[in-house]
């Protein structure tokens, strides 16, 4: 059972109880302590402020795109991020200024919305974490069940071609590369492109995966692999039937990032001409929503990252166990995502998306304050992470 859906059964009472908590939490405090050598006092507290709104926003900045990415984009970070600190920066608290000697010392406290920069971050396509060049690479295997015959581009032609499965195989590339264009991202049209010719018979394999997939990946320089089957049946009215599933995969640790699955019914008529006329009708519909589910996972920074599984031992009510995966999303910048996977009496278990190893994430959890609590680690592997309550 997901734990919205528990919550959601619990009442609006709750739902509202917990709505400010939660808010709450995705404020972090960060305290910056400067001084000034400027003669007036007020122009002092100007410049430290300004300095501090500065100097603080670089150093999250930093945590959250890393310092090779923030160094390559400070000048759009800085008229279109940092000049616009107060979004993101709701509430300062100035301390009393003191004087020593020609210098004036002010400290400021300052609450950052983790929230509100991240979407600013990701609005100017910032937050991803790849530098590479978003290519993508369709490996998509045509079944033509009605006929009797099939077809993957990466495979070498035999002497009776399936002329009908190439061209529609063209049309779905088509609809892919335009979909993934509207988005920013290069599609490769191996069909139109003839790449077949250089695919070493090694790799000329039906099944894509594992060590086959990093070598497409490395050889057309795509990080972004589309592994997808269409299959042709006959329907139950004299029809056909069109099942379509494009998965999109991250090929540097195998993740799934987009799916779509799709079964369409054909009108009547010649097999050919009946499964062409779908195919135009639907294609682009379907190819839209994976280029935007892709496009998502890239602008949220889930791309380059690992996932972990986080488990959590002990007895906690649901509040807790949401407020727990909220200060989890809001507190560390290394989270780029967190999903509840697993939930049972005494644990909860969480899928966290991560820029940082196994070893590091579980220190920057056991220094978390949750609300007065902490957590210790159980044990640590590399892809997942136990942890209890601390006593």
């Amino acid at each position: 059972m997901r734990l919205a859906s528990v919550v959601a059964a619990a009442g609006m009472i709750f739902a509202l109880g917990f709505g400010a908590k939660a808010q709450h939490t995705e404020l972090i405090d960060r305290t910056y302590s400067g001084v000034s050598k400027e003669t007036n006092p007020q122009v002092a507290k100007k410049v430290i402020q300004d300095e501090a709104f500065q100097k603080v926003s670089e150093e999250i900045i930093q945590e959250l795109i890393g310092s090779e990415r923030f160094l390559k984009n400070k000048s759009l970070i800085q008229s279109k991020i940092i000049r616009n600190s107060a979004r993101y920066i709701p509430f300062t608290k100035p301390s009393a200024m003191s004087q020593a000697g020609e210098e004036f010392k002010m400290s400021v406290a300052m609450k950052v919305s983790l929230k509100d920069l991240k979407q600013m971050l990701q609005d100017n396509s910032l937050l991803n974490e790849n530098d590479a060049a978003p290519v993508v690479l369709p490996m998509i295997s045509w079944q033509d069940r009605v006929e009797g015959r099939s077809y993957r581009w990466w495979l070498s032609l035999d002497k009776n071609p399936a002329g009908f499965l190439l061209k529609e195989g063209r049309l779905l590339e088509e609809a892919l590369r335009g979909a993934f264009q509207k988005n920013n991202f290069y599609l490769v049209k191996p069909i139109e492109a003839g790449l077949a010719a250089n695919v070493p018979a090694d790799f000329q394999n039906e099944k894509v995966g594992g060590e086959d997939a990093q070598f497409f990946a490395q050889y057309f320089n795509a990080p972004v692999i589309v592994d997808g089957q269409v299959n042709l049946t006959k329907g139950e009215n004299k029809n056909y039937r069109i099942e379509l599933r494009l998965t999109a995969i991250q090929v540097s640790n195998g993740r799934a990032i987009a799916d779509v699955s799709r079964r369409f019914d054909t009108d009547g008529g010649s097999f050919e001409s009946a499964v062409d006329k779908k195919l135009r009708e639907v294609l682009e519909g379907t190819a839209n929503d994976l280029a935007a589910q892709v496009m998502e996972a890239w602008q949220r920074g889930s791309v380059g990252t690992s996932v972990i599984r986080l488990t959590i031992k002990g007895r906690q009510t649901l509040p807790v166990w949401e407020g727990v995966k909220e200060k989890i999303r809001s507190q560390l910048t290394q989270v780029k995502n967190i999903r509840e996977r697993l939930v049972s009496a005494d644990s909860v278990s969480f899928e966290v998306d991560t820029s940082v190893p196994a070893a590091e994430l579980i220190g920057k959890l056991e220094a978390l304050d949750l609300d007065g609590k902490k957590l210790s680690r159980v044990s640590e592997g590399q892809n997942e992470i136990v942890l209890k309550w601390a006593q």
